[in-house]
């Protein structure tokens, strides 16, 4: 595989250790059968994990499950020191039960909820202030497009134009622009009724 090769195998074929040689030996072997009935001997929980954390976890040995054909299988554990008197453990108040890994999960994902669900409401009121915002530029914006239908300020409108062009015959033009004036306000008065 990739650039694996013969010459890399056989490079590999033999390790001059043993470190990955498994024999068996009857003073190492751990006997399932024995551990079983050891087990099985034992009566509350405590004495059960005391035994299976001195005989097997803390035993390193590599050959303690090297087991062969024709081995005996029925042979007795091997002695083995008590090394979980040596282990220190804190003492669990049980009055105040403590969450789980899982409940201190949902917990943190419950407060992660309701700041957003508090950002989502912020967000709401921003947004609807800006609607209410927007709604009263849209009425002052209607009211300057209807100031802007006034006669007196489409009078004020032409009579500005004239003055700025009174060297051009402006306030002749005026004239004729109050009466284009007043007759679109007469039409725009019978359209209303």
């Amino acid at each position: 595989m990739h650039n694996w090769d013969l010459e890399e195998t056989n490079k590999y074929n033999y390790i001059p250790n043993s470190d990955f040689e498994y024999t068996y030996n009857q003073n190492e072997f751990l006997s399932p059968k024995a551990i079983e009935e050891k087990l099985d001997s034992l009566n509350t929980a405590q004495e059960k994990l005391e035994f299976v954390y001195n005989a097997i976890y803390c035993n390193k040995n590599k050959n303690r499950f090297a087991y062969f054909k024709d081995m005996p299988y029925d042979i007795p554990l091997p002695k083995y020191e008590n090394k979980f008197k040596s282990l220190k453990f804190e003492e669990i108040d049980e009055t105040t039960p403590q969450p789980t890994p899982q409940e201190l999960e949902i917990k943190v994902l419950k407060e992660q909820l309701a700041q957003k669900e508090q950002e989502l409401i912020n967000m709401k009121d921003k947004f609807d202030k800006q609607n209410t915002n927007i709604s009263i530029l849209e009425n002052k914006y209607q009211k300057a497009l209807n100031t802007k239908n006034h006669l007196s300020y489409k009078l004020g409108e032409a009579l500005i134009k004239a003055n700025k062009n009174w060297y051009k015959g402006g306030y002749v033009k005026f004239i004729f622009e109050v009466m284009r004036i007043k007759k679109g306000i007469e039409i725009e008065g019978k359209f209303r009724k």
